[in-house]
C-alpha cells in the first residue's frame, strides 16, 4: 500500500512512547482527570431549546424576539388542585393566604389570581369609559340618559340586585350603573393564554373545578438557573409554612396540593434532565462497553485497557468543551455516549491486533509495535474520517449541531491520541505482572463465520445483499418526516406536563401565530396593527383563521376619540343635571341613591372626559396585565402583537397561502409561531443535512483515495456505507421511526461511523494479501467494535429528549447495517475482484 496522506509513522511513535514511559503517561492521564473536575464548575447548562436552532436566520430571530417580548417564559404559574371532598371556599381561603405570602416576598414582583378587587380596580376605567367606546355605542348610552331611559336603568339595577349575585357583581353594579365596563371588557379577547374568571368567586378556576390558577412574576428572568433553584426551593418552603398555619387555623387534616409550572420551573426541570442525560449517558455507555469488552476478550485486565483510555479521552473532551464552549445543552450532553461509542472501536481494533500477535507467539514489545505499525494506520485514518464527518456539522446553521460536531469531532481526535499513548502504557504495566502463558481471546460473536462464508460464497452473498437492499430501498418510501419542533422537548418534564393539563382544563387549545409590528412609539405600533386588522379579519373564515386577538381595538384611534369628544360636546344639554335626575329614577325604583353615589359620579366624570386616551390609561385597571400580552417595549422600540389562530389541525407547516399573500403587502409585519418556525427549519435542515453529508462524503473519499492509494479502493471502503444508509433508512421506516430535525444528521454521522469498518477490513485485506484467516480476525474486531458502538449510542435511547432518542435509534441501525455489510459484502466483492 502507498505511503498515503496521513503521517503513517505517528501511531508507531506514539505507541512506542506509551510502551517506553508507561508511568509518565499514566500520571498525565490522572492530571487530565483533575483538570476536567476543576473545569466542570465553569460549564453552564443551556435549557432554552431555541439555543439549538440557527442563530442568524431572520425567521428564527423573529420568532425568538417575539417569544422574548410576548412569551410567558418569565411567568410563574401556581396551580392549586381542587378536591371534590373539600369545600371550594376552604381551598380559596388557602389560596388567599398563599397569595398574600407571595405578595410579601421581595423576590416576587406581582401576584394575580382573583378579581375580588375588580370593583375598586375598575374605577380608573370608569372615569374615562366613554372614550373607550365606538361612536355607535356612545350614541346608545346618550340615548338612555333622558328621564325614560334612566327609569329603565334603575328598574334593571333593581332586578339584578334582587337576583342571586356574587358580592363582586353587586359592587360593580353600584360603581357602574350604566353598564359601561362590560362594553370595554368585551373588546378584549384573552385568547390562548386568557383564563376564565369564575363569576361566583372571582378566581381563575376551570369549568371542571380541578384547578385554581395563580400567576406571579418573579423579579429575575427564568434563564437564571441559580435563581430558579432558589425560587423553587423557597416556594416549597413557603407552601409548607402556609400549609401548617392553615391546617392549625382551619382544622382541616391536610392542605390543598400545590404545584408550579411556567418558564422558571420548565427551565429548572430541563436543566435537571440535561444533566441527568449526560451522567446517565456517560455511565451507561461506559458500563455497557466495559461489559461487552469483558465478554469479547474474557479478561478482567481488558477492562483496564478499555476503561482508562476512554475516561481520559472523555476528560480531555470535556475540558476542551468547557474552555471552547462553556456550556452544554440537550444535544451536546450526548457527546459522552458518542465519543465512548466511537472511541471504543479504536481500542478494540488495536487490542485485537495485539491479542492476535501474542497468540502467534510475538513478544510484548514487538506486539505493541505491530499494533502501531500496521493496525494503527487504519485506526488513524478511521479517526480522521470520523472526526471529519462530525466537523462537517460546522457548515450547519443549527447551533446545537454545530457545537455537537465541534465537541465530538475534537473528542475523537483527542481520544485516538489518548489510546495510542495509554493503551500500550496499560499493556506494559499489566503484562509485566501476568503469567506469560495465559491465553488471550477475542470472541467473534459469529463474525468470523459470516466473513469466511462470504469469502467462500461471494456470489450468493452479493445476491442476498442485493435482495435485502431492494426490499429496504422500497420500504424507504414509507419513511415519514416529523417537522413539529415541539416534539423535540422532553415528555418527562413535569412542568410542561402540568402546563398542558392546565391548558386543557381551561380549554386553551389553540397554538396561535403572533403577528408583530415594531415602531418607535406605542401610537405608531398600534396604528400598524389597526391598518392590517380589517384585511386580517376577512381571513377569519374557518379555513385560513378561526380568530384574531389584539388590543388595538380596545383604545380607539385618535380620530375616533376626537369624534367621540365632538359628540359629547354636542350632547351637552342632555347631560345637564344628570346626577340629580339619576337619583330621582333610583328612588322611583325603590333603590337608595346613596349606594350608587360613586357610580353616578364616575358616569358624570366619564361624560365630561375630553383628554385623549392611550394604553397608559389602563395602568392600575383590570386590563393592566392584559396590555403586557399585546404591547411590549425593548431595545428602544415598541412592539405590538396580533394573535392569529389557525383552525385546529390545519396549517401545521406554516401560514396559509392567503395569509402569506396578505403579509407580503406589509413588509413591516413579522409572523412568528411554532408552525412558522417549523416550516423555516424544515427548509434549512434539508439544505444543511445534504450539505453536511456531501461534504463529509467528499472529505472521507479524498482522504481514503490519498491514503489507500487509489479511487477504486476508496470506493470499495465506501460501499458498505452507501448500502448501509439504505438499510438504515429502510429499517427506520419499518419500525416507524420518523426523520426529524436532529436524526437527519445521522446520515452524516454514519459516514464517519460506517466507513471505519470498511477501512479496517480493507487495510487488513491488502496487508495480508486477502488471507481468509487474517481477514476473519479483523471481522471479529469489527463485530465487537460495532456492538460497542451500538451500546454507546444505546445510551442516547435512554435520553429524556425524543430528538436524541431518535438519533440513538437511527445510529444503531446505521452502525449495525454498515458493520454487517463490511464483514460480508465487502469481502465478497474483494474476493470476486481478485478472482476476476
Amino acid at each position: 500500500m502507498s505511503r498515503g496522506l496521513l503521517p503513517r509513522q505517528l501511531p508507531l511513535h506514539l505507541v512506542r512512547f506509551g510502551r517506553s514511559y508507561p508511568r509518565v503517561v499514566a500520571t498525565g492521564a490522572a492530571l487530565t482527570w483533575i483538570v476536567a473536575l476543576l473545569l466542570a464548575s465553569r460549564v453552564q447548562v443551556e435549557t432554552d431549546i431555541l439555543s439549538l436552532v440557527p442563530r442568524n436566520n431572520p425567521v428564527v430571530q423573529g420568532f425568538k424576539k417575539t417569544v422574548e417580548r410576548f412569551g410567558s417564559v418569565d411567568t410563574l404559574l401556581v396551580v392549586i388542585h381542587l378536591e371534590e371532598e373539600r369545600a371550594l371556599e376552604s381551598s380559596i381561603d388557602f389560596a388567599d393566604r398563599f397569595a398574600q405570602n407571595l405578595r410579601d416576598w421581595d423576590d416576587i414582583d406581582w401576584v394575580e389570581y382573583r378579581v375580588e378587587s375588580t370593583a375598586e380596580a375598575a374605577v380608573p376605567l370608569l372615569d374615562r369609559a366613554t372614550l373607550f367606546l365606538e361612536p355607535a355605542e356612545l350614541d346608545e348610552i346618550l340615548a338612555v340618559l333622558d328621564a325614560e331611559g334612566l327609569e329603565a336603568i334603575a328598574l334593571r339595577l333593581r332586578a339584578q340586585l334582587m337576583a342571586p349575585q356574587s358580592v363582586v357583581t353587586k359592587d360593580l353594579l353600584r360603581l357602574d350603573p350604566a353598564g359601561l365596563l362590560p362594553k370595554i371588557l368585551a373588546k378584549v379577547r384573552f385568547g390562548g393564554v386568557g383564563v376564565r374568571v369564575d363569576p361566583d368567586t372571582g378566581c381563575l378556576i376551570d369549568d371542571g373545578r380541578r384547578f385554581l390558577l395563580m400567576m406571579a412574576k418573579p423579579v429575575r428572568p427564568a434563564q437564571d438557573l441559580e435563581f430558579d433553584r432558589y425560587l423553587v426551593a423557597s416556594l416549597e418552603e413557603r407552601v409548607d409554612a402556609v400549609s401548617r398555619e392553615w391546617i392549625e387555623n382551619s382544622g382541616e387534616k391536610s392542605a390543598p396540593r400545590v404545584e408550579f409550572t411556567g418558564g422558571y420551573v420548565v427551565a429548572l426541570d430541563d436543566a435537571r434532565l440535561i444533566t441527568s442525560d449526560m451522567v446517565v449517558g456517560l455511565v451507561s455507555s461506559l458500563v455497557g462497553v466495559m461489559v461487552l469488552f469483558l465478554l469479547a476478550f474474557r479478561s478482567r485486565a481488558a477492562l483496564v485497557y478499555a476503561f482508562f483510555p476512554l475516561v481520559t479521552g472523555i476528560a480531555l473532551t470535556f475540558s476542551f468543551g468547557a474552555v471552547a464552549l462553556g456550556r452544554i445543552n440537550s444535544l451536546t450532553s450526548a457527546f459522552g455516549g458518542l465519543v465512548i461509542g466511537l472511541g471504543i472501536d479504536f481500542i478494540i481494533v488495536l487490542y485485537a491486533r495485539y491479542v492476535e500477535e501474542r497468540q502467534n507467539g510475538t513478544p510484548h514489545p514487538e506486539a505493541v509495535d505491530a499494533m502501531g505499525r500496521f493496525t494503527g494506520v487504519g485506526v488513524l485514518l478511521g479517526a480522521v474520517t470520523t472526526a471529519a464527518t462530525f466537523y462537517s456539522f460546522l457548515v450547519t446553521d443549527f447551533a446545537g449541531l454545530w457545537e455537537l460536531g465541534l465537541l465530538t469531532g475534537t473528542g475523537i481526535l483527542l481520544l485516538v491520541v489518548t489510546v495510542y499513548l495509554l493503551l500500550p502504557a496499560m499493556l506494559t504495566l499489566i503484562q509485566q505482572k501476568v503469567r506469560l502463558d495465559r491465553p488471550l481471546y477475542l470472541r467473534s460473536f459469529g463474525a468470523d463465520i459470516l466473513c469466511r462464508a462470504s469469502l467462500s460464497r461471494p456470489r450468493r452473498t452479493i445476491v442476498i445483499a442485493l435482495i435485502v437492499t431492494i426490499i429496504l430501498g422500497v420500504g424507504m418510501r414509507r419513511l415519514r418526516w416529523d417537522d413539529d419542533f415541539r416534539n423535540m422537548r422532553s415528555g418527562d418534564n413535569r412542568a410542561i406536563e402540568l402546563r398542558q393539563e392546565v391548558m386543557d382544563a381551561f380549554d386553551l387549545r389553540f397554538s396561535p401565530m403572533v403577528l408583530r409590528f415594531d415602531a418607535a412609539s406605542e401610537t405608531e405600533a398600534l396604528a400598524k396593527c389597526r391598518a392590517i386588522l380589517p384585511e386580517l379579519e376577512e381571513l377569519v373564515d374557518g379555513e385560513n383563521l378561526v380568530g384574531v386577538d389584539t388590543i388595538a381595538g380596545v383604545v380607539p384611534p385618535e380620530e375616533v376619540q376626537r369624534e367621540l369628544i365632538a359628540r359629547l360636546d354636542e350632547a351637552g344639554p342632555v347631560l345637564e343635571g344628570l346626577d340629580a335626575r339619576f337619583e330621582v329614577a333610583l328612588r322611583g325604583a325603590g333603590l337608595n341613591p346613596v349606594a350608587f353615589r360613586q357610580g353616578i359620579d364616575h358616569l358624570v366624570t366619564a361624560l365630561a372626559r375630553r383628554e385623549l386616551l392611550s394604553l397608559s390609561d389602563l395602568e392600575g385597571t383590570p386590563l393592566a396585565r392584559v396590555v403586557e400580552r399585546y404591547v411590549a417595549e425593548g431595545d428602544g422600540e415598541v412592539s405590538s402583537a396580533i394573535y392569529c389562530y389557525p383552525p385546529v389541525g390545519k396549517w401545521r407547516r406554516g401560514a396559509s397561502p392567503a395569509l402569506e399573500e396578505l403579509l407580503a403587502k406589509y413588509p413591516d409585519a413579522v409572523l412568528a409561531g411554532p408552525n412558522v418556525i417549523s416550516a423555516e427549519l424544515r427548509k434549512i435542515v434539508w439544505d444543511d443535512a445534504i450539505a453536511a453529508a456531501i461534504l463529509g462524503i467528499v472529505i472521507v473519499f479524498v482522504l481514503m483515495w490519498a491514503d489507500l492509494g487509489g479511487p477504486l479502493r476508496a470506493l470499495f471502503a465506501l460501499l458498505p456505507l452507501f448500502v448501509g444508509m439504505v438499510w438504515m433508512l429502510g429499517g427506520m421506516a419499518l419500525i416507524g421511526l420518523r426523520l426529524n430535525f436532529f436524526n437527519i444528521f445521522v446520515l452524516t454521522m454514519i459516514v464517519g461511523i460506517g466507513v471505519d469498518y470498511g477501512i479496517h477490513l480493507l487495510h487488513r485485506w491488502y496487508e495480508s494479501g486477502g488471507d481468509p484467516i487474517a481477514v476473519s480476525e479483523t471481522a471479529k474486531a469489527i463485530a465487537v467494535a460495532a456492538l460497542t458502538t451500538v451500546v454507546g449510542f444505546g445510551s442516547l435511547v435512554l435520553s429524556h429528549y425524543p430528538g436524541l432518542r431518535s438519533v440513538g435509534g437511527a445510529a444503531i441501525l446505521g452502525a449495525l447495517s454498515t458493520a454487517v455489510l463490511s464483514i460480508t459484502l465487502l469481502p465478497a466483492l474483494l474476493s470476486k475482484k481478485e478472482t476476476s
